[in-house]
């Protein structure tokens, strides 16, 4: 990006010179960058177009943890992200789809000077995993639980008595460990 020529970047606030605190001059920080509507919109515009929420977060000049604070207390620009992603997805899918297409067709072999066939460059990532990748988020957004065992909360009395169970189990490998060390 471009610079003035106080060393700032274009598109961000201009250096403030002023004194203070008995010194002869500091620079000051501008006024403070809200993350407005006009800013999420344009951060939910990027977000759709790529679904990378850090990457989005940089291009409009906010870090992503400031996007992720107002997902979680904006309950309007939450629906907002939703819906970027649910668009994104469908962008990313096609991509994925493509890529997948690309690696199954059959691509003529380029003949070294030696006679050996050069290798083929390896893809950034396989296309079966892309798509698992997006099976999985998209089983994620229509709410449908992973199959299995759902992860359970067990009680204080429970923890324990698992915990003495397995600390007996312990203790008599332990002897018979001692008793075989004995004896040999």
């Amino acid at each position: 990006m471009a610079q003035r020529k106080d060393g700032t970047r274009r598109g961000t606030p201009p250096l403030r010179i002023i004194p203070n605190k008995g010194r002869r001059l500091q620079v000051a920080p501008t006024r403070r960058k809200l993350f407005g509507k006009k800013a999420k919109a344009e951060f939910l515009e990027w977000f759709a177009a790529t679904c990378n929420a850090s990457l989005s977060a940089r291009k409009v000049g906010f870090d992503y943890r400031t996007v992720f604070r107002h997902r979680r207390e904006d309950p309007l620009f939450g629906a907002g992200w939703d819906e970027a992603l649910r668009l994104g997805y469908v962008r990313l899918e096609e991509l994925a789809l493509r890529e997948a297409q690309k690696a199954l067709e059959a691509r003529p072999r380029r003949i070294s000077g030696e006679g050996k066939s050069a290798a083929r460059p390896a893809l950034k990532m396989e296309p079966a995993d892309a798509l698992q990748l997006l099976r999985e988020h998209k089983r994620g957004l229509a709410g449908i639980a992973k199959p299995g065992r759902a992860p359970g909360v067990a009680s204080n009395a429970e923890v324990r008595a698992a915990l003495v169970k397995r600390l007996k189990a312990f203790g008599i490998r332990v002897k018979a460990k001692r008793k075989v060390g004995k004896g040999a």
